[in-house]
């Protein structure tokens, strides 16, 4: 039977396979469960494991990165819940709990994924999902998120706020041809600033790197588009990953809405086209400045005789 017992949290340390990216687990992070922990205590026992033969520490946690931050925070002891577990084990109850809590963030998630199969203990996607007993789907889903560029990572300053939808809108994004530098280059940018933007602007930011023009800035309200006679005609809708048109339903006939279909298909392939004509031309420069920098070598120095005349 599992037993509770009261630890000194500097005493503890974290498994080297949890979850929780400890750059990001902070007093301004933690200031909820500081603010709990100080007036009600410890609601919750972290999970861990005794430590044979170490010197520094005598118990091993699986979960509860954050407890143990507040705990040596506030230097109070820590509720330890001391199990037996093998190393598998111990990653598919470190998952179940934090899955049933729903405080790991899908990036979190995804890393801990990608460790699990390249450290050996699951052999596939499908094996992770076994055990976890979750579709293989879902797996393959949060395990993209790990597929995201380090550059595109570091621009949203906290990976944690990444969310699995725009992560595999990002994905998508960066296998087409012609968005991937653009993409790229708005991270490097964003990184490279002193006052990082809000999360929410640097998703929208990389989304939209590719398109050509003036970038759109995120409104708050519909933009009401009028007819001659003032009368409105339709409203432009700004969401989080789309730009929506509100058309009224009493004056939209069926001939109508594929008249507008077909306009808005046109303008927009026709920017598609452009887009990657336009990266096509900026590669091509970029390699012809490249070889026009290309010291010319001696046929000589190649180990290559010269034409006899």
């Amino acid at each position: 039977m599992p037993s509770i017992t009261m630890m000194n949290p500097f005493r503890c340390r974290m498994w080297e396979f949890h979850d929780r990216l400890e750059a990001h687990i902070s007093e301004a992070t933690c200031r909820a469960e500081i603010a709990s922990f100080t007036a009600h205590g410890q609601f919750v026992a972290v999970l861990g494991r005794s430590l044979k033969g170490n010197a520094s520490h005598d118990v091993e946690l699986i979960t509860g990165a954050r407890r143990l931050f507040v705990a040596r925070h506030l230097n109070k002891p820590l509720a330890v819940e001391m199990r037996t577990l093998s190393d598998k084990e111990a990653l598919i109850a470190m998952d179940t709990e934090n899955r049933l809590r729903k405080d790991i963030t899908p990036y979190e998630r995804a890393l801990s994924y990608s460790r699990w199969l390249r450290s050996g203990y699951f052999n596939s996607q499908d094996d992770i999902a076994r055990a976890l007993k979750i579709s293989p789907s879902q797996v393959s889903r949060v395990l993209k998120l790990a597929q995201l560029p380090a550059v595109v990572v570091e621009a949203f300053d906290n990976p944690t706020e990444i969310r699995e939808n725009w992560g595999r809108r990002l994905l998508s994004k960066l296998e087409e041809p012609g968005a991937r530098q653009a993409l790229i280059d708005t991270a490097r940018s964003i990184v490279a600033q002193k006052d990082r933007p809000p999360v929410k602007d640097v998703y929208r930011q990389l989304l939209t790197a590719s398109a050509k023009g003036r970038r759109l800035k995120p409104r708050h309200h519909d933009v009401v588009v009028r007819g001659e006679n003032g009368a409105t005609l339709f409203r432009i809708r700004h969401q989080r990953d789309a730009v929506a048109l509100v058309l009224p339903l009493e004056s939209v006939a069926e001939r109508t809405l594929r008249d507008i279909s077909d306009a808005v298909a046109g303008i927009l392939q026709a920017a598609s086209v452009q887009a990657a004509a336009s990266t096509a031309n900026t590669r091509s420069k970029a390699k012809a400045d490249r070889m026009s920098h290309r010291p010319k070598r001696d046929h000589a120095e190649e180990g290559v005789l010269p034409t006899p005349i």
